[in-house]
């Protein structure tokens, strides 16, 4: 899969495997406690591989304080947590969602990439002098809001992004 502005796609897998997408639906829609042991294991066949750059730094996407307020968590964020856990690999939070938007879940692949646009900005910290990040999401289904961050990220100046998702829809 390509994405615009993203150097690399690395997903543990298809969201069509039915473990994985009850795996997703529960991170995304319902704070599961089970998640802390479940998502560990999940990510360290793609640290253990060397699929991830060693030198990057993890970066969740971000959801609006308002989504993240009706959530009460953010799964992307979970994610790069259990990452940052497994990896080593320090996670900073660069890029916040300035717009609110629908849920792209509810969007064709045409709105999808219609509605992302513009939705990404610098957060409050911004990186230094790391030339590579992780951009943490739980799936990928167009690439589109992966895209966007990628946009807010080149603007800091990173050089070089991977995109992780557990799966791809």
């Amino acid at each position: 899969m390509k994405i615009p502005g993203v150097d690399c796609v690395v997903v543990r897998g298809s969201y069509d495997c039915l473990p994985l997408q009850n795996v997703v639906t529960k991170l995304k829609y319902s704070y599961w406690s089970g998640l802390h042991d479940i998502l560990p294991e999940l990510l360290r066949p793609l640290v253990d591989e060397k699929l991830l750059p060693a030198d990057a730094v993890i970066v969740p996407v971000p959801l609006h304080t308002r989504r993240r307020r009706e959530r009460g968590f953010n799964q992307a964020e979970l994610i790069a947590h259990a990452l940052s856990h497994v990896s080593g690999l320090p996670m900073i939070q660069t890029i916040e969602r300035i717009r609110y938007t629908t849920p792209q879940a509810q969007l064709s692949a045409k709105q999808r990439q219609t509605n992302i646009i513009g939705a990404f900005g610098q957060g409050n910290m911004v990186v230094k002098k790391a030339n590579s990040v992780i951009l943490v999401d739980d799936v990928i289904t167009t690439g589109s809001t992966v895209a966007e961050c990628a946009t807010a990220l080149r603007r800091q100046g990173v050089s070089k992004i991977t995109a992780l998702a557990l799966a791809k829809g």
